[in-house]
């Protein structure tokens, strides 16, 4: 694994542990607030659909991971950059 790319890992887990320690820490006042039956109800159809959608997109992630759609991240730009070329080259032909 190259330099950039353990760069880019650590940046990534950096931000997604920092994403997750906030929204820890806001489900747990959440769940504070309805233990102590202070606003019985509050914000549950907030945080249901919160959860909904954070466990929509954690599920598609890992799909998206065990699939092996994140292997090679790189390859889609050069492959966009040399059928640039190529139309370029050829110009306004259609190739075969």
């Amino acid at each position: 694994m190259s330099q950039v790319s353990k760069a880019k890992m650590l940046l990534y887990a950096t931000v997604v542990t920092i994403a997750g320690v906030g929204s820890t820490y806001r489900l747990t006042q959440f769940v504070a607030t309805i233990t102590k039956h202070e606003l019985t109800g509050f914000g549950a159809i907030s945080i249901a659909t919160y959860l909904l959608g954070v466990f929509s997109i954690l599920f598609i992630t890992l799909w998206a991971l065990c699939r092996g759609h994140f292997r090679d991240l790189e390859a889609p730009k050069y492959r966009m950059m040399e059928l640039n070329e190529e139309a370029d080259r050829l110009g306004n032909q259609i190739p075969a």
